[in-house]
């Protein structure tokens, strides 16, 4: 093992690491925070948006595709739909199944895809 003399200049780097670390890295403790949905702009979203991407991903995606961007049905991206089509017709193979809290929380999502 090799020994190594301790003298005021080691003490002084010491410091000065010390002092740089707190400076750049700060002496907060880290924390673990859980990321807000984000809709296909990357932006944080509302909750209404949030819920309408809940209903999408399970009512809407299997014939709109991922983010509106189409498939079997037609593209959303860049559309305001209306409320009493989706409401009277949509799921395509469940017509009239969503609630009116339902279809506006998915006109919010669909508006939001950008």
């Amino acid at each position: 093992m090799m020994m190594v003399k301790s003298g005021p200049k080691t003490v002084i780097l010491l410091m000065s690491f010390i002092i740089l670390s707190v400076a750049l890295f700060g002496c907060e403790t880290p924390t673990t925070s859980v990321s807000e949905p984000v809709a296909s702009s990357q932006t944080p979203i509302d909750s209404t948006v949030a819920r309408g991407l809940s209903i999408y991903n399970t009512q809407c995606k299997v014939c709109h595709g991922t983010n509106g961007s189409g498939g079997n049905g037609p593209r959303l991206i860049g559309k305001t739909p209306s409320a009493s089509f989706i409401q009277a017709n949509m799921p395509r193979n469940k017509p009239n199944s969503l609630s009116s809290d339902q279809v506006s929380d998915l006109v919010a999502y669909i508006t939001s895809l950008k």
